[in-house]
């Protein structure tokens, strides 16, 4: 079976046992509520953000320049690439197709390692000018701290199923850091808009 003749997800789970799929439905509702609740603080930072402009004559303060958005903006569409990879990696692994998700995962991975490296460039290179690059590492810094537990996850996940732990029967660890890694991308679209397009 390939990954596009892929039963549908419904038909997987039909067979769970009742108990096997009153856990996968509760781990998913905890992981919903993490990321809601996580989401919730990077809101908080953008308000920061915008309650710091809110008395400022421009936005990055006169005198101070604003970081390129070439680099990010590459960044973010690698990063957009990566949840496709990662969700046909999800699917291969529901399929017991191994080789189909080591091959997609592996692309998800280089993608995120990529971003992690620009990210962390750009966090570098701005020159401090006060507030406005406080506020820039601030969000960028710990949007990059995410992207690495979440990345490092991500790593463990493939090694694990290199050692044959995941497949139909056992997805959730994947489905999990597939969630968190979507979890990544939102939260730094939100991230991008404020920082380099609003």
């Amino acid at each position: 079976m390939s990954v596009s003749d892929l039963p549908s997800q419904r038909v997987l789970e039909k067979q769970l046992s009742r108990q096997e799929l009153q856990e996968l439905r509760n781990k998913r509702t905890g992981l919903t509520i993490f990321q809601i609740s996580w989401i919730l603080v990077f809101v908080c930072l953008i308000i920061v953000n915008w309650q710091l402009r809110n008395g400022q004559v421009s936005w990055p303060p006169p005198g101070v320049e604003a970081p390129s958005p070439l680099l990010p903006t590459v960044a973010t569409l690698g990063l957009l690439v990566s949840v496709w990879f990662v969700r046909r990696g999800l699917r291969a692994i529901r399929a017991d197709e191994q080789a189909a998700f080591f091959r997609y995962w592996r692309a998800a991975l280089g993608l995120a390692v990529a971003f992690v490296a620009i990210v962390a460039f750009d966090w570098v290179r701005i020159p401090y000018t006060g507030i406005y690059s406080d506020v820039f590492r601030m969000m960028t810094g710990f949007h990059e701290v995410h992207a690495l537990a979440i990345g490092t996850f991500m790593g463990m996940i493939y090694r694990g199923a290199r050692a044959g732990n995941y497949g139909p029967g056992n997805f959730w660890p994947v489905e999990g850091a597939a969630g968190l890694w979507y979890f990544v991308v939102f939260a730094w679209i939100l991230f991008y808009a404020v920082l380099y397009l609003i």
